[in-house]
């Protein structure tokens, strides 16, 4: 069939060259039109219910928010994982969907199911962003002159910058952090209430009431008609302080009579700092799922542009000092060096082998081709153009198939001495009549081994799916050149005929190969015996010295550090700590900037403590590096001096995407997690209390610790039932006194044009700032008697939670661990064996290892099956191609040590197994067998032709020898510059491209000499094998 594809194809030939054309020209127009991004989109599909229940402490938060919203969750469809995590105040439940539901439907249903809760009165809830943990694209500080205060700063932000950036299309959200929002607070004093005969729902009655609009539809006058509209809103500080509350003896009381009326802030969730600035106000963009981040990243750029030009007070400016764009553009010229080096060590092969620049140009034709079709395609099924899918191409392999095609081309026609266009035209035909299936087979090998990856689920799916199914377009294209594009081309370009040019070099090389080869057959045992117990004893020798990870350390440009400092540290001490590591990165002269975030943000979608600080350290271009050589360097020695300043403080330093995907996926950041889940809390405390023991005793353990913050004091104030009913005090009466007395809650609203603030009514500080002061408050009977809180209530300082988490219905409290200086593999092993020797968990408690660990866990078992399944599907495809079980042995045998190789290759570099390993031995396994097929087709075609079986696999290797070279060097050469890199960009491309270039070394040094060998031993002499 593909034979008669050809020869009509050459019948019809500019066709062929039409659809050529077609492609090329659709493969530009959907490379300007594609998304452009570093790295895919890994992040989990993931709906968050934020709920803000205001002044509440944790444990009622997780009662009567978080449970209730979990129960409505657990029986969504499709849905994987329930997580919450609650704190003061907030609660956020997450729900990680089936990767391939589309984001519209889970929150649709979502939404649906959150219709049926009921939660009490005051809290709110929302769902989070549609966004991603890979969406934070943009991170800007609002910086001034010195003239404006962190309050007026941050109402700058809320009111000016988010809803300006809002408006840019492909944005989901800005979030802010730090600074004071700003409200007005009425404080009043008990006594000042007392004396009035007031309760303070006195107070937020008369301000409701006084605090309205109206309108009274339109009055006609004349031929005009005017709009009624009465203006009764609070606008200013004066007119609340004007607020009329009630009259004595005819004499108007007023609320600033009764209280003080000021502007007040917010209490603060999260501190931002940055290099010598301490109280800043930061914003985050957050790219809505889908959208292209490059333009939607233009657009943010414009927008921060207009906002610095026109938009801001004179002295306030939006700085950005973390812009995905900056990734994208290093990592873009690390891939763009990797790929122009690359193909040009592969065309300079060409040349080098076939001699005639028009040739190795024809055949060198096939990268520009191949990629246009894959982006063509690309945009067909509509996946983003990832660089590391465009830096994994080995454009090498890609010319594979026109390199055996051209190169039979130049032989024959250089033989046959045609000079004729017709003359020129029949041997070409017959050429590509010939070796189309060789061509066919060697590329069809390649793309059958990517098939199975495409079957990668979660983070390693997403992060690999889209390169194999690039590949899998780009050889397509490549296939498509060679098989029916350079055969059309050849005949136009060479239809006056072409005289061939055989290298001097393989000229001398070609009688040293023939001796070397006729000994080798000579001693076949022994040849055959020495290759197999060198494969038998480099694989004894590397198997146990490689280590094993999840994926390469991946370098996003910046240093993201997190830190936990002792339970129960309040917001502002926390930032001052922050302000001592900034100093200390700073010290450095490699650091550009240094960034603390405290606490959480203010869209809640972040659930952290005050205890808890995130970190951005920028280093400077490596270029200006002046003590470190690389960038672990630096990070291990500002991480020595964080851990020497503070000794007890859990320090976790990564990159800022993969730190909140993994969190995102697995519900921790840490390489190793292990989750404790069980009913009651302080016995989930002990057994993680005797977890971290043990790991502490794991060589290679750091930072062990339990990820959840310990307890931290709570002023309880319990009303006793016996005692209200005799004072005749409800129990609501008493949770308002606490809710809006003390804590301080809404009342009303402050409306200035299109800006509102909140009006917050509390009592002084003197009289809430101890328990002792609390009980002297008063709260009001049924008939109006003041009675005294202490009179009725419990007042005692407690133990409570910080942070409550949970997951599938079941409290949890998990042990993290961070791993140097050992694989996480055998380090899990290890902490595994030991934790079933020495822990006894009760009855109704359970254990599960998480963090990077369980995608690691998960992708071992998924290579298990999937490499297995390549290696038989390609024998399969062996045995059906060249119809013989003797041949598909022959032509399999390279494959064990290309690998053996590559794994030498990655104990040489000290790099780990992993997930970009393992896809790079997924792909030798079709690549390393290209030689040993074109060798076979040559033995076969002279033992069929009556030749000696010594003599037909020497001359068939021969006459093969300039092919196969051409093939593995391009290959080869292809991905050299990519294993060497060690730029922004490369660290996925580094371990795959390590093991390509050094197992096919191994395999073509297997092809070259013992191939011929094995082949001897199997073949009868008098039973040729026959090809299909």
């Amino acid at each position: 069939m593909i034979g008669s594809l050809i020869e009509a194809g050459l019948r019809m030939r500019w066709v062929v060259l039409a659809f050529a054309v077609v492609v090329a020209g659709a493969g530009v127009w959907a490379f300007r039109q594609q998304p452009v991004d570093a790295y895919p989109d890994i992040s989990e599909q993931m709906v968050q219910v934020i709920a803000i229940y205001p002044g509440r402490a944790p444990e009622e938060v997780e009662r009567l928010v978080t449970i209730p919203l979990e129960n409505a969750m657990l029986g969504l469809p499709r849905v994987e994982v329930v997580r919450s995590r609650t704190i003061f105040g907030l609660s956020v439940v997450q729900m990680i969907f089936d990767e391939s539901v589309e984001p519209y439907w889970a929150r649709q249903r979502v939404q649906e199911n959150l219709s049926g809760v009921e939660l009490p009165e005051g809290v709110e809830f929302e769902l989070g962003p549609l966004a991603t943990a890979y969406g934070e694209v943009y991170r800007y500080e609002l910086v001034s002159d010195g003239r404006y205060t962190p309050m007026e700063l941050r109402t700058y932000n809320d009111w000016i910058v988010i809803r300006r950036l809002m408006r840019v299309p492909g944005v989901a959200e800005v979030a802010n952090l730090g600074g004071l929002e700003r409200e007005f607070a009425v404080v009043f004093n008990p006594a000042q209430l007392l004396r009035y005969d007031l309760t303070i729902d006195d107070i937020e009655d008369a301000i409701v009431n006084n605090n309205a609009a109206g309108g009274g539809s339109v009055v006609n006058r004349g031929d005009m008609s005017m709009v009624i509209r009465g203006r009764g809103l609070i606008e200013t500080i004066e007119d609340l302080e004007r607020t009329f509350i009630r009259s004595i003896r005819g004499i108007p009381i007023y609320l600033r009579d009764l209280a003080e009326v000021r502007e007040d802030h917010t209490p603060q969730n999260g501190i931002f700092g940055k290099d010598d600035r301490d109280d800043g106000v930061s914003g985050i963009v957050l790219l809505r799922r889908g959208e292209n981040p490059s333009e939607v990243l233009e657009g943010v750029q414009a927008a921060v542009a207009e906002l610095n030009l026109t938009g801001l007070p004179e002295g306030v400016r939006v700085t950005p000092y973390y812009d995905r764009t900056q990734l994208v553009e290093v990592t873009l010229a690390t891939v763009s060096h990797s790929v122009s080096l690359g193909i040009t060590l592969v065309v300079l092969v060409l040349i080098l082998f076939m001699g005639r620049p028009s040739m190795a140009l024809l055949v060198a034709m096939t990268i520009p081709f191949s990629v246009l079709f894959a982006l063509m395609m690309m945009y067909i099924i509509d996946i983003p153009i990832g660089l590391l899918s465009i830096g994994a191409i080995d454009f090498g392999i890609m010319v594979d198939g026109a390199v055996i095609m051209g190169e039979s081309i130049a032989r024959r026609l250089g033989a046959s001495g045609a000079r004729s266009p017709r003359e020129v035209a029949k041997v070409i035909r017959e050429t590509a009549l010939d070796i189309h299936w060789p061509v066919f087979v060697s590329v069809a090998s390649i793309m059958v081994a990517f098939l199975p990856l495409l079957s990668l689920t979660r983070i390693e799916g997403l992060l690999f799916r889209p390169m194999a199914i690039t590949l899998l377009f780009a050889l397509t294209g490549a296939l498509l050149f060679a098989l029916f594009v350079l055969p059309v081309l050849a005949t136009l370009i060479f239809r006056r005929g072409y005289q061939e040019w055989t290298n001097p070099l393989l000229g001398l090389v070609y009688p040293i190969y023939d001796r070397i080869l006729r000994w080798l057959l000579a001693a076949r045992y022994l040849v055959a015996t020495i290759a197999g117990c060198g494969l038998v004893l480099l694989t004894a020798f590397i198997g146990p010295r490689l280590g094993i990870e999840f994926l390469p350390y991946l370098d996003e440009g910046v240093i993201w550090v997190r830190a936990n400092f002792p339970d129960g540290t309040r917001l502002q001490k926390t930032a001052e700590f922050g302000r001592v590591l900034r100093d200390i990165a700073l010290e450095y002269d490699e650091i550009d900037f240094a960034v603390v975030q405290v606490g959480r943000n203010d869209d809640g979608t972040d659930p952290f403590p005050a205890s808890r600080i995130e970190m951005m350290i920028g280093p400077k271009p490596a270029s200006q590096w002046k003590d470190f050589r690389t960038k672990r360097e630096l990070v291990e020695t500002i991480g020595n001096r964080f851990r020497d300043q503070f000794p007890t403080t859990r320090f976790n330093f990564t990159q800022p995407i993969i730190d909140s995907v993994t969190e995102d996926a697995n519900g921790t950041s840490a390489n190793l997690a292990i989750e404790l889940s069980g009913d009651e809390f302080d016995t989930l405390l002990e057994l993680a209390d005797q977890t971290v023991e043990l790991l502490k005793r794991v060589p290679g353990n750091r930072d062990v610790s339990i990820e959840q913050e310990g307890p931290q004091p709570q002023l309880v104030i319990e009303p006793d039932r016996q005692r209200c009913a005799r004072f005749g005090v409800p129990i609501s009466s008493v949770m308002s006194l606490v809710n809006l007395a003390i804590g301080g809650e809404p009342i009303g609203m402050v409306t200035e044009e299109d800006r509102r603030f909140a009006i917050v009514a509390k009592l002084d500080e003197r009289s809430r700032r101890s328990p002792v002061a609390i009980g002297q408050l008063a709260v009001y009977s049924e008939s109006g008697v003041p009675v005294l809180l202490s009179q009725i209530a419990d007042i005692r300082v407690v133990d409570g939670q910080t942070v409550i988490a949970r997951q599938d219905g079941r409290r949890r409290v998990t042990v993290r661990c961070d791993i140097a200086g050992r694989d996480q593999g055998g380090f899990v092993a290890e902490a595994q064996q030991r934790f079933e020797e020495q822990m006894d968990l009760p009855s109704g408690y359970h254990v599960q290892w998480l963090g990077m660990f369980e995608n690691l866990d998960r992708a071992q078992r998924h290579f298990a099956l999937l490499i297995p399944i390549t290696v038989g599907i390609i024998f399969v495809s062996m045995v059906a191609a060249f119809g013989s079980l003797r041949a598909a042995i022959i032509l399999m045998l390279p494959v064990p040590f290309a690998v053996a190789s590559g794994a030498l290759a990655l104990y040489l570099r000290g790099m780990h197994l992993n997930v970009s390993t393992g896809v790079g031995f997924a792909t030798l396994f079709g690549i390393a067998m290209t030689d040993a097929v074109l060798m076979f087709k040559g033995v076969t075609g002279y033992r069929l032709s009556g030749w000696g079986l010594d003599d037909a696999i020497v001359r068939g290797r021969l006459d093969r020898l300039r092919p196969g070279l051409m093939t593995t060097l391009s290959s080869m050469l292809g991905l050299l510059p990519a294993s060497l890199a060690t730029d922004l960009g490369s660290d996925v491309q580094r371990p795959l491209a390590t093991v390509i270039v050094w197992g096919l070394a191994g395999s073509t040094l297997f092809t070259l000499f013992i191939t011929p060998v094995i082949y001897r031993l199997l073949v009868p002499p008098l039973k040729p094998i026959s090809t299909t």
